[in-house]
């Protein structure tokens, strides 16, 4: 079996299982990353990315049949194979747990060759699903038409977000379909992550098809995730232009009649529709109105996005609610100019054009920040990275070595949620008088940096850390504060 490069995360917790299987997995080549309970299932998925994962259906804090659900209902887990590993006794009791939210499940302790066989079988079918679907791995028109007459039948307030990216065609002609798959991918990614940052548990992201995708959430919630969306989405999509057509700000193509026009760069247009005010009967109601948003939002130049303002039965429903954040309010300054950190690494020669695009493809199937997903695939040094990061952030690197033991440290630590260290990405790492130094994934987190300035009282320094990094230091501090060290 050839798993070369494949990670698997195992949650068991009896330890002489857990030994015998940690052997056996990494005798067949996996990387193995341990959990020891459910809830620690749960943030190493988001952390690690693993290729299949092996749970214990007894597992402490969240028993294995809740995480797994948990993962198959989260849209950026869901594509993962889950085994459960289960007591021959339990099988026949918990049969419709297994049926509901699990990809297979297998007697605890396994057989070595069932299990080794199993994972196999898991991940090829896993594999074909997502050769047989969208690029994007997000559910499709089926999926996206039951979670919304879902919300129908439930009465519920809820949004419908429609994403159109406008001259899409033009780009794709000119570039090529492989590069034309490169933005489809990263929109994805885009709509993804920002729905996980600024939206609901329980929201939902498809993709219609081509260039056209979906988020299903609630009123209080869909102007924020659009207009992040549009500032990420503006910041981005320019560096897949050649940088002739990223300064120029168009390209020149030939329409549909054979004319040489030019055409503006990608922007994004999203029409949003709730019911919030106004009650929408049914499926076809709902896309009648967002075709007419659309058509609307077709004519402005840019990026935009239109909210329903009126009910079905008015052609004047349209309200706008924003041109993108950029062009409004945050023009940033002359001398500022954002690059993407893997720009930065081919600028600096560190890597290719090709490989970027391999640690790309990576980055956008996985959720992986793209500095991990290019020193996972050994294309630079973590050195390389943190350099990049300096350039790009404009915020220096915290060196490791310089974390020291100090009682000022422990007592600021005390006063900080473990959790929101955890979740946020940040840790404090050195005291000086009234300033507290903060080692962060996302040095630009201004909110858990006001958070952290409310409970502690002191000004705050901040400092960036790779992932791998981050983990070490958020263990060796906690370590010290429980010890007293």
């Amino acid at each position: 079996m050839n798993v070369s490069n494949k990670k698997v995360l195992l949650a068991e917790h009896d330890q002489k299982i857990a030994d015998i299987l940690i052997y056996l997995l990494n005798a067949w080549d996996y990387e193995v990353v341990i959990a020891a309970d459910g809830e620690f299932v749960l943030e190493l998925v988001r952390r690690e990315h693993p290729d299949i994962i092996i749970i214990d259906c007894n597992l402490p804090k969240i028993d294995g049949f809740q995480v797994s659900k948990s993962l198959k209902e989260d849209f950026i887990t869901a594509h993962i194979p889950v085994i459960i590993l289960i007591d021959k006794k339990q099988i026949r009791k918990r049969m419709l747990e297994i049926e509901q939210g699990v990809d297979d499940y297998i007697a605890n302790p396994p057989d070595p060759i069932d299990l080794e066989v199993r994972m196999e079988m898991a991940m090829r079918r896993t594999t074909h699903q997502l050769h047989a679907n969208a690029l994007t791995r997000l559910p499709g028109n089926r999926q996206i038409e039951k979670i919304i007459q879902s919300k129908f039948d439930e009465g519920a307030e809820f949004s419908v977000a429609y994403y159109d990216i406008d001259h899409f065609k033009s780009f794709n002609d000119k570039y090529n379909y492989m590069k034309g798959d490169a933005v489809i991918r990263q929109v994805a990614h885009i709509i993804s992550q920002i729905v996980k940052k600024c939206g609901n548990k329980d929201d939902f992201v498809g993709h219609i098809g081509g260039d056209d995708f979906v988020v299903v959430t609630t009123p209080e919630r869909d102007r924020l995730i659009a207009s992040e969306s549009i500032l990420i989405f503006s910041r981005i999509m320019p560096f897949h232009y050649s940088r002739e057509d990223r300064e120029a700000g168009h390209i020149i193509a030939k329409d549909r009649k054979g004319n040489v026009v030019r055409t503006p760069l990608m922007s994004i247009s999203i029409a949003i529709v709730n019911n919030r005010e106004f009650k929408i009967g049914n499926m076809v109601q709902l896309m009648e109105i967002i075709a007419e948003i659309k058509e609307y939002l077709k004519r402005l130049p840019g990026s935009n996005f239109l909210v329903n303002r009126r009910g079905p039965e008015k052609k004047e429903f349209i309200y706008s609610e924003s041109e993108t954040l950029e062009r409004k309010t945050q023009r940033p300054a002359p001398s500022f100019r954002y690059r993407p950190l893997g720009q930065i690494l081919v600028e600096s020669e560190v890597i290719t054009v090709e490989q970027l695009g391999a640690a790309l493809n990576k980055h956008w199937s996985t959720g992986q920040r793209i500095g991990q997903s290019i020193m996972g695939l050994g294309m630079a040094s973590a050195g390389d990275i943190a350099r990049a990061l300096e350039i790009q952030l404009n915020v220096p690197h915290f060196d490791i070595k310089k974390l020291e033991k100090n009682l000022d440290l422990r007592q600021v630590v005390d006063k900080i949620p473990a959790d929101l260290m955890r979740d946020r990405g940040v840790v404090p790492v050195k005291k000086e008088q009234n300033v507290v130094s903060l080692a962060m994934l996302n040095p630009k987190d201004i909110e858990v940096i006001d958070k952290i300035r409310g409970f502690t009282g002191c000004n705050i320094a901040t400092f960036f850390v790779l992932e791998n990094e981050f983990s070490e230091i958020l263990g060796r501090t906690i370590k010290k504060a429980d010890k007293g060290d």
